[in-house]
């Protein structure tokens, strides 16, 4: 029987703040699950396909941009990394065609060679593309099959008079050569897109898919006729998204990645060995969800036999869920760190000073963060009688979480705009504090500034899905454009999120001058930083605090919804609710109806008192917070109400008290809700909400500087190095062990 990712754990509290390095409840079951792990081996074999650098001629020559993608090599290593060191690949069985290799020649060559020829029964064989997808119209086919997708290799060109022969890869081609495979446990990824969307550019990411779509011929006529243009793809497909549909890829802290491949791989490294396919898409397309909106929705395909299952890449990881790995050095440089578990929003903020943890020889090793560039990252032993060989390998753990005290909002100005718009913006963005705005596509930002795109119908309605719905400020003529008309003269500038979608109620239906504008949503901005910096406090995979907490609905039906909980902590028993809820909530996307009611239900299975921190943040740019009061007697003399208090260890409560649920926020079209639970009294945070600061006892209340509240929660988890003591300005630190915060987001119908 495999480990569950809780049994690994169960045993774990990891308390090492202070450089203690026991654990060894925690060394002991680890080897258990290495043993667990040691099943009879298959041999894995993995060919990965990644492409940059495009030539002009492969997309369009008259096309006036830079058509290079950026961020398909970077999909490419973190497949491998994945494979590797969590599932077990030898790297001799991990084949890389990158660049100028990725021929289509080459291609087929690499799959017949490395996975039809060498695969047997019962291996397991994974093909991973990214880089440019098109469709194609395949002269003299059907005309059911007439439309094809394709992948764009690096030798494409478009069909001419001159030579009417597509020179793009189909996938059919790949189809029928993967048939003599001998084994069906075949897992393909492809994250590239066949959407004809006009544009490169979308947002602050970049499209995987040619603009446009060409009509050629197939080499010759006997070629057409023995190609299974309508077979399906063997085994298990996972798509970055559905035929048709858009694919990006997206910048982030000094690299570039599919949107689908770093959601993908981030899901991996955190999934549990019995994880199927639907449940790691659904993780993986809620990441997407967060990170570009609903425009990238992923898509899976399983035609896996029935005994097989579809399970995550039809394996079981081969070491524990992990923030990354130490790569293995030959010779005297640093030791290396690959990041790939460590969400993004954390890694671009991670801070040297951070302290991750391995094991070596039977002990936990602390490792201190020196610096980091893309996703690894140079990582020192606290004590230097460990041996680097000795840790190679090992998955790594977050101790503590180093952040730098100065974060900004990242505002990009949308390439659309006219410089002198442009530079307008520039000014007034400047002086709003914590606010810096840089131009589209330089690097990640957390929302855009600009007015309603122009360009084909077809792609304005796909850049504002809902946008009409969405906004009661936009009129008639706003939603006209977005709907795929002209853009009204009198629609002003707003926000949207990177990938273009508005975000609702910053937009007015008359003309504004850009520092106007700026100066209406200064407020809103504020609160765009205030949940980024929230964000940043998110640990389920890595907090040691016991705690769990369920989103369940109360009306119309009464059902369980989504259950988070500590992953590390060493709880050995949730209690019955949670546990029932486990087994019943969904992994879909939450959607709820207008008239509907949801609670929460917290349980603390620590050994300590937890104090509460609710808080959420809506579409509408509102911020509502609750939380508990550390003392029985209130400054004013008056008796605190018992539900009010901090969470005593064992203890399961409901919020609200009575039962009753809260209702949806007005014309909200998505909340994200964030449980703060800290083994220290929240003493920042409740002086921000006043003297009489909403609590379980009296419900939720509006905060009317979000800001300031997530600012003073950053400063009451954090707590002084003890390795280094450096101005309390610099930095904060926060100890896995002593706080956990758990993300709960859900849509309004």
């Amino acid at each position: 029987m495999t480990l569950k990712r809780r049994a690994f754990l169960q045993q774990a509290s990891l308390a090492l703040g202070a450089l203690g390095v026991g654990g060894t409840a925690w060394l002991t079951t680890y080897s258990r699950y290495q043993e667990a792990l040691a099943k009879p081996a298959r041999r894995r074999l993995a060919l990965l396909i990644g492409i940059n650098a495009y030539p002009d001629r492969a997309l369009d020559p008259g096309v006036a941009q830079d058509i290079a993608l950026r961020g398909c090599v970077t999909d490419v290593e973190l497949q491998r990394q994945l494979l590797v060191h969590r599932f077990g690949f030898q790297s001799a069985d991990v084949v890389t065609v990158i660049n100028e290799e990725a021929t289509r020649a080459n291609i087929l060559t690499a799959i017949d060679e490395h996975l039809v020829r060498q695969a047997q029964a019962d291996d397991v064989v994974l093909l991973h593309f990214s880089g440019y997808g098109s469709q194609v119209r395949v002269v003299g086919a059907e005309p059911s099959n007439a439309l094809q997708a394709a992948w764009v290799t690096v030798d494409s060109r478009l069909p001419s008079e001159a030579n009417p022969v597509l020179g793009d890869l189909l996938e059919a081609e790949i189809v029928a050569q993967l048939k003599s495979l001998a084994t069906a446990n075949l897992t393909t990824v492809i994250d590239a897109g066949s959407q004809d969307a006009g544009y490169l550019r979308w947002g602050n990411s970049r499209v995987r898919s040619r603009p446009t779509v060409p009509t050629g011929m197939v080499s010759s006529p006997t070629e057409i006729s023995s190609l299974p243009l309508d077979a399906p793809w063997p085994g298990l497909v996972l798509r970055a998204a559905d035929l048709g549909r858009l694919v990006l890829e997206s910048y982030w802290d000094g690299f570039s990645a599919g949107v689908f491949t770093y959601a993908l791989t981030q899901s991996l490294w955190e999934t549990e060995p019995d994880s199927t396919a639907k449940v790691l898409i659904q993780r993986a397309g809620s990441r997407l969800q967060r990170w570009v909106g609903a425009d990238q929705q992923p898509g899976l395909s399983d035609r896996l036999p029935p005994y097989t299952g579809p399970t995550t890449y039809g394996l079981t990881p081969q070491l524990p869920p992990a923030a990354g790995v130490l790569l293995p050095r030959s010779d005297e440089r640093p030791l290396t760190a690959w990041l790939g578990g460590v969400p993004p929003q954390v890694l671009r903020y991670l801070q040297p000073g951070s302290r991750l943890m391995a094991e070596a020889d039977g002990a936990a090793v602390l490792l201190r963060l020196e610096s980091r560039t893309g996703l690894k990252a140079v990582v020192r032993p606290l004590e230097s009688e460990v041996s680097p060989p000795a840790i190679a390998h090992q998955p790594l753990f977050e101790q503590v979480r180093r952040l730098p005290q100065t974060i900004d909002l990242i505002v990009a100005l949308d390439s659309q705009l006219k410089r002198v718009e442009r530079v307008d913006a520039t000014s007034a963005l400047s002086s709003i504090p914590l606010v810096t705005s840089v131009t589209a596509g330089e690097k990640a930002a957390d929302c855009l500034f600009g007015r309603l795109p122009t360009g084909p119908a077809p792609t304005l309605t796909a850049a504002l899905p809902n946008a009409g719905e969405a906004s009661p400020k936009l009129d008639s003529d706003a939603r006209g454009a977005s709907q795929g008309g002209e853009r009204s003269a009198e629609s002003s500038y707003g926000l949207f999120a990177p990938n273009r979608t508005l975000l609702p109620g910053t937009m007015l239906a008359k003309e504004e001058a850009v520092k106007t504008t700026v100066n209406r949503l200064t407020p809103y901005l504020q609160t765009l930083l205030a949940l980024k910096l929230v964000r940043l406090t998110e640990n389920h995979g890595a907090s040691q605090v016991g705690a769990a907490a369920l989103l369940e609905a109360v009306q119309p039906k009464p059902m369980p919804l989504l259950v988070q909980l500590t992953e590390r902590s060493p709880a050995v028993t949730w209690p019955l609710a949670i546990r029932q809820a486990q087994r019943s909530a969904t992994d879909d996307p939450i959607m709820l109806p207008r008239d509907g009611r949801i609670g929460y239900r917290l349980a603390n299975t620590s050994t300590q008192i937890l104090h509460l921190l609710w808080i959420s943040f809506d579409s509408r740019g509102e911020c509502n917070a609750l939380v508990t009061l550390p003392d029985a007697i209130a400054a004013d003399g008056a008796e605190v109400p018992p539900v009010a208090l901090p969470l005593s260890p064992g203890q399961l409560i409901s919020i609200p008290a009575d039962g009753a649920g809260w209702a949806m926020p007005g014309v909200a079209t998505w909340v994200e809700a964030y449980v703060i639970l800290s083994t220290q009294p929240l003493d920042q945070c409740l002086a921000v909400l006043g003297d009489d600061p909403p609590s379980l006892a009296t419900g939720f209340r509006p905060v009317p500087q979000p800001l300031r509240l997530a600012q003073a929660l950053l400063q009451d988890l954090s707590t002084s190095s003890d390795e280094e003591r450096k101005p309390a300005a610099d930095y904060y630190a926060l100890h896995h062990d002593r706080w956990a915060t758990l993300s709960f987001r859900y849509a309004i119908a």
